[in-house]
């Protein structure tokens, strides 16, 4: 099966948030990541959603796509699937969306699907490998400001707010083609101890992981802290990552189609 118009297509993981209709009243929503949607587009790319889909078909959904995008969202990941309870009340949670993100990341590694996470997306990939997170960094205190001031507009949110330094040699310095730069920060979790097969490749100031990958290069398959998908047509170290990881998602794609195509030949 190929894009109908013969693009890479990418799945990008809704969230599940209960919204205020007019009048006040609450109602349960899927929500699409926009930012990173638009930025797909803006790419070349198709974003595809495939929302509460039973984990029978995930692996057969997942052979009809050519990339994976976790975005943000302001719920977070439950503390229980890496063996905590959560630190306070009040704190919001997507079990569906947990459920089935965790096991597309997996299935995605194994089948070698390009997969970008960015904020709460990093924290979901992380923790589908086995790892875990700080539950509130701003009660841990610290040199670097993560979060986001509610005040603010959304395009203040988003601008850069401290920096990223990577690791000497890694393949974020590689990619980025610079060793330090500076990036997006709004969030209140982070990386506590990094899941199996996952390699730290960029840390803020204070030492907390702001990018890391699965440890075989050949594979797309990243998770950042920062926000690459805002300001990717400005900011080069953004603009070289969005990148590498469209070409991961064409190669796939070509990959794909060459296979479909072998197997009609073969059929015939």
């Amino acid at each position: 099966m190929t894009a109908g118009p013969g693009v890479p297509c990418v799945w990008v993981v809704a969230s599940h948030r209960e919204l205020q209709r007019p009048g006040g009243h609450p109602q349960m929503y899927t929500c699409m990541d926009e930012g990173g949607s638009r930025t797909l587009l803006n790419m070349g790319l198709q974003p595809v959603c495939y929302p509460r889909v039973p984990l029978e078909r995930v692996e057969p959904m997942l052979a009809t796509v050519d990339g994976i995008l976790l975005g943000g969202s302001d719920t977070n990941v439950h503390p229980r699937l890496y063996g905590e309870e959560p630190l306070r009340p009040g704190m919001l949670f997507d079990p569906e969306r947990d459920a089935l993100a965790h096991e597309l990341v997996r299935l995605a590694i194994a089948l070698h699907v390009p997969i970008i996470s960015f904020c709460r997306g990093s924290q979901d990939f992380n923790v589908a490998m086995g790892g875990s997170l700080h539950q509130d960094l701003q009660a841990l205190g610290g040199c670097v400001k993560h979060w986001e001031d509610p005040d603010e507009t959304v395009d203040e949110q988003y601008v850069e707010r401290h920096f990223v330094s990577c690791v000497p040699g890694g393949e974020l310095g590689r990619i980025a083609g610079m060793g330090r730069f500076p990036a997006s920060s709004l969030h209140h979790q982070g990386v506590k101890e990094l899941g199996a097969d996952l390699v730290a490749e960029a840390h803020a100031d204070d030492g907390l992981v702001e990018a890391f990958r699965y440890r075989d290069p050949a594979l797309f398959a990243w998770g950042f802290q920062f926000h690459p998908e805002w300001g990717w047509r400005w900011h080069p170290a953004y603009g070289r990552i969005m990148n590498a990881y469209v070409r991961a998602c064409w190669e796939h794609f070509a990959r794909r189609v060459g296979h479909a195509l072998r197997e009609r030949e073969i059929a015939a």
